[in-house]
């Protein structure tokens, strides 16, 4: 095997070429992005207290339900890299603004406005992979991007907490419920300025269709804009291989969504646990995801069908968080939190480099647009519910052990939602089992050998019925 098919390692992928300052811009961008998430719930719960969280929430949540396929279809007619371009700096103009937020309505339309801008960014960052890299590396460089949205977390957590040590800005224009988080909101403008100019470095890409669009006048575009929404939205209805994935990916983000707001109740209520048991259960669960990353992207020559692995890895997803749920001590929901970890980041990265090889580039944006769309809903109605039905069960009282800790009962709902959905795509491949899955030289050398044999006996494969 030559040099140019060999995979390169994720160091050489992000130490040169067009894919490494890309992965820079996102990993900046994230980190950015996780300083306002964080930033917004506090603000929220100055101004309005839990329910100010929950309504900045559901902010997040109406873009992509409204606009999600739209953006798709921009991905697809436009260039990509002006696309994330725009996000960026878009964002960076405006975050500064929520510093100077007093009421619900103000952090509403602002929030409203980033996550619209984070949405036209978003679908075309995903789409533009295989055209940084050869096909023998993406599951190397979408197991790097994932590290570079997740693996921030932390980074945007800890800047949050720094920048909130600070002495509080004092300038009178800053509402009083903005002034632990004012600082925060300008560093992470600069983040998303210095990510957009990075990107701005990069080529344009521009798919076919792209191309043609502009050789054509604004009224047979607007037609074109049309069609090609229709076109996406049946691709997905109609294309198994990626509906599967997409639905469950979707599923597995609203049942995970229960961990984001419920994890740290789950351990100080019911295991009775301080911020070290926390802590220790946060580690576990991103070693096992940093690990799962690194086994995928280590043998991705070997696990040719993705979406086996993908199924097999939500599978393990939901039992460690529902078997996380049900352990009584920190060690044991520990030890269930590294495999819900090592099968979350097995399943993203391999359900991405699924829909990477088999949606065509003219498609790309707007599959990756109504999956952005529909795992954000999944993941902010969740966060929205949880809290919700917690209270409820909590006034509730039923003689059953997981019952009667509402903490406990929603966390393994969450884990039996995303194990349902790991098990109906398996449950949908079962046929294929039996069909082997050949790598992409031996598939070639298949397909050019029926030719040859098709031209010898006179007949040209495409006369075939």
């Amino acid at each position: 095997m030559s040099d140019m098919t060999q995979p390169r390692s994720a160091r050489s992928l992000v130490t040169s070429g067009p894919f490494s300052r890309f992965w820079w811009a996102a990993t900046i961008g994230s980190t950015g992005d996780w300083i306002t998430v964080f930033a917004i719930i506090v603000l929220a719960a100055n101004i309005g207290g839990s329910g100010g969280v929950l309504v900045a929430i559901l902010a997040r949540v109406l873009p992509g339900l409204l606009l999600g396929p739209v953006f798709g279809v921009f991905t697809d007619r436009f260039d990509r890299r002006t696309l994330i371009v725009v996000a960026d700096v878009g964002r960076g103009v405006l975050v500064p603004l929520l510093a100077f937020v007093s009421s619900l309505p103000m952090l509403v339309g602002v929030t409203f406005l980033l996550e619209v801008l984070s949405l036209l960014g978003q679908a075309p960052r995903a789409a533009v992979v295989p055209r940084l890299v050869r096909p023998q590396n993406i599951v190397s460089a979408n197991s790097l991007l994932l590290g570079a949205t997740y693996g921030t977390i932390p980074l945007g957590a800890g800047f949050n907490w720094f920048l909130g040590s600070l002495p509080a800005i004092t300038w009178n224009a800053i509402p009083l419920a903005a002034q632990d988080v004012a600082l925060a909101f300008f560093v992470d403008s600069a983040t998303f300025l210095v990510s957009g100019f990075i990107v701005a470095t990069l080529p344009a890409i521009r798919t076919e269709a792209a191309e043609a669009a502009q050789a054509k006048g604004d009224r047979q575009a607007a037609r074109d804009t049309l069609r090609d929404l229709g076109e996406g939205l049946r691709f997905f209805w109609q294309t198994r291989s990626v509906r599967r994935v997409i639905v469950a990916m979707t599923a597995a983000l609203f049942g995970g969504g229960t961990v984001i707001v419920l994890g740290q109740p789950f351990v100080e209520r019911v295991l009775r646990a301080g911020d070290t048991g926390f802590f220790a259960i946060v580690t576990m669960l991103g070693l096992g995801a940093a690990i799962g990353i690194a086994a995928v992207s280590l043998y991705s020559s070997r696990l040719l069908r993705r979406d086996l692995v993908f199924g097999i890895a939500t599978v393990a997803t939901g039992v460690g968080l529902a078997a996380s749920a049900a352990t009584q001590t920190v060690f044991g929901a520990s030890a269930w939190m590294f495999v819900m970890g090592l099968g979350a980041g097995s399943a993203y990265v391999m359900g991405f480099s699924h829909l990477h090889e088999e949606v065509d580039d003219d498609l790309r944006g707007r599959v990756f647009a109504t999956l952005f769309a529909l795992m954000r809903i999944g993941l902010f109605v969740s966060m929205a519910v949880a809290v919700p039905i917690e209270v409820a069960l909590g006034r509730a009282s039923t003689p059953s052990w997981l019952f009667s800790e509402p903490d406990r009962t929603i966390l393994f709902a969450g884990g039996v939602t995303i194990l349902l959905s790991g098990v109906g795509v398996l449950w949908s491949l079962r046929s294929l089992f039996t069909r082997p899955k050949l790598a992409e030289d031996t598939r070639r050398f298949i397909e050019e050998a029926n030719r040859a044999r098709q031209t010898f006996y006179g007949r040209r494969p495409e006369d075939r019925e």
